[in-house]
C-alpha cells in the first residue's frame, strides 16, 4: 500500500460507538489512512452518495437489519454504474463481536465481502487493507483491465494460511485447495449455464460464491471478475453477461494453474 499522503486510501468507518469510532479512527490513520468517520448505517448510505471510498469498515450490531439494508443499497448504486461503464467495487468489511459461522455467512449473504472479529488490532486492519485495496491498486480500479501481467494468486495470502498450520504439516493448505478445485468447477459450470439460461437468481448466487472463496485464497483477479457478474445479477439485468464469461474463464484456468503449481512445491 501507498505510503504517499496523496493517495492515501480513503475509507469509511461506520461505528455507534465514540470511543470504538476513536479507536478505529486512529488504528487506521496508523495505517496511512484518510478515514470519514460515521455513526450509524443510514449515515454510511448519504456518505457513500457522496463520496468515493476505497473501502467501508461497516459495525454490525443491532439492529442487523438497518446494516444489512444499508449494504444492500450501496450494492445497488454500485449496481447503477454498470450501465453507465463506470463500474467499480467497494469492499465492505463487517465488524462484529460476533464471530460465529453463521454470522459470517449472513454477512456474505448480505453483499459484504469480509469479516473481521472485535475487538481488532491494527496488524488485522492492515491485513484487510492489504488483501482488498493493495491487489487491486495493483491491477487498478477497472477490473475490465487485461490481468495477465499481474499473479492469478497472490502468494502471500496461501503463506498467511501456511503459518496457521502446526510447524512442518501441509494438511490445511492441502485440504483447502482440493475443497476450492471441487467447488470451484461447479461455480463455474453453474455460472455458465445461468447466462446461457438468463437465470438471474444462480447466476448472482454461484457469482457470489465463487468471489468470496477465490479472495480467501488470494486469487483477487478472479474474485473481481466474479464480482461484475454478481452486481449485474444484483440489477436484474444480465445482458453482457455472456460476453464476460470468457475472460472469467481464461482467469479461472490461470487460477487454477497457480495453485496446482503451489501444490506442487508443497511436496518438495
Amino acid at each position: 500500500m501507498s505510503k504517499d499522503g496523496n493517495s492515501a486510501p480513503c475509507i469509511l468507518l461506520v461505528e455507534s460507538d465514540p470511543i470504538s469510532r476513536e479507536i478505529g479512527q486512529a488504528m487506521l490513520e496508523n495505517c496511512r489512512c484518510r478515514v470519514h468517520v460515521v455513526g450509524s448505517a443510514h449515515e454510511a448510505v448519504e456518505a457513500f452518495s457522496l463520496h468515493s471510498f476505497d473501502m467501508i469498515f461497516m459495525e454490525c450490531r443491532n439492529p442487523e437489519t438497518d446494516v444489512f439494508k444499508a449494504t444492500g443499497m450501496i450494492r445497488s448504486m454500485e449496481s447503477g454504474n454498470i450501465a453507465a461503464g463506470t463500474i467499480r467495487h467497494t469492499p465492505i468489511v463487517a465488524l462484529s463481536a460476533s464471530a460465529t459461522e453463521g454470522s459470517w455467512e449472513k454477512y456474505l449473504q448480505a453483499g459484504m465481502d469480509d469479516f473481521l472479529a472485535k475487538p481488532y488490532r491494527i496488524a488485522d486492519l492492515q491485513q484487510m487493507l492489504d488483501r482488498w485495496i493493495s491487489v487491486r491498486r495493483k491491477n487498478g480500479d477497472s477490473p475490465q483491465i487485461a490481468d495477465q501481467d499481474s499473479p492469478a494468486v497472490n502468494r502471500e495470502t496461501l503463506d498467511e494460511i501456511a503459518s496457521l498450520q502446526p510447524k512442518d504439516s501441509k494438511t490445511i493448505l492441502t485440504k483447502l485447495i482440493s475443497l476450492y478445485f471441487d467447488s470451484s468447477s461447479k461455480h463455474i459450470q453453474n455460472i455458465l449455464d445461468a447466462v446461457k439460461n438468463n437465470d438471474v437468481a444462480t447466476l448472482q448466487t454461484a457469482a457470489h460464491t465463487l468471489k468470496s472463496s477465490s479472495a480467501s485464497l488470494g486469487a483477487m483477479n478472479l474474485s473481481e471478475k466474479c464480482k461484475e457478474l454478481e452486481m449485474m445479477a444484483r440489477s436484474g439485468d444480465i445482458t453482457g453477461a455472456a460476453d464476460k464469461f470468457p475472460l472469467l474463464e481464461r482467469e479461472y484456468g490461470r487460477v487454477l494453474e497457480s495453485l496446482n503449481l503451489f501444490l506442487a512445491s508443497l511436496e518438495k
